[in-house]
């Protein structure tokens, strides 16, 4: 393949990465957003049931009806380990989603590297004011690919600690408000590349 066909396949591939990563990334905002009233509900739930542990039901008018703690014990974890699954679920889809723009993204790498010795430095380097060179390109995308392993893996660890501990899982939204500020910078990187390859994605 000499080094216009394969700058072009190379080019192609970029283009059809950043359609994919697109709607990925819609689909991935849209995940978070749902996450929020069900972290708010295991949240308020587990202050209940910490409450309904501390409370000496014995001293309070509640006291003749049997087993009324245990009852009461039961529902709430029952309820928590639904609305534990929930967000397991939408974990999941943010660990496809992540799957998804790793595979893309190392298409795209195999396919450069296929051809980077035909293509030569030059042409790799080359941008214009409205087109990034493929180098800008290979490394946005490998920043995008990196944003959401780091986000997915934070957010899944901070599930899995908030397990059993009550404590933790009643600050669990003020614990996920605090990965999306620390990655708002890195959210918004994800937009302005995408912004940036706008005209490259429709041009031929």
């Amino acid at each position: 393949m000499s080094e216009k066909p394969a700058l072009v396949s190379v080019q192609q591939s970029l283009r059809k990465c950043f359609d994919t990563i697109e709607p990925l990334h819609e689909e991935w905002n849209t995940t978070l957003l749902e996450c929020d009233p069900h972290l708010s509900s295991l949240s308020n739930l587990a202050e209940q049931l910490q409450a309904c542990q501390r409370v000496m039901f014995k001293k309070t008018p509640l006291s003749s009806f049997t087993n009324l703690q245990e009852h009461l014990s039961f529902k709430l974890q029952a309820a928590m380990e639904v609305t534990l699954e929930i967000l397991n679920q939408k974990l999941s889809r943010l660990h496809r989603i992540r799957d998804s723009v790793s595979q893309v993204v190392g298409s795209v790498l195999y396919m450069y590297e296929t051809n980077v010795e035909i293509i030569g430095l030059e042409a790799i380097l080359e941008r214009s004011s409205l087109c990034p060179s493929v180098a800008d390109m290979l490394e946005w995308l490998q920043d995008i690919e990196k944003h959401y392993r780091n986000q997915y893996l934070q957010r899944k660890l901070l599930l899995q600690v908030c397990d059993y501990r009550l404590s933790d899982i009643q600050a669990l939204p003020q614990s996920w408000v605090k990965l999306a500020d620390a990655a708002s910078s890195r959210q918004q990187l994800v937009e302005d590349i995408l912004l940036s390859v706008s005209f490259f994605r429709t041009s031929t």
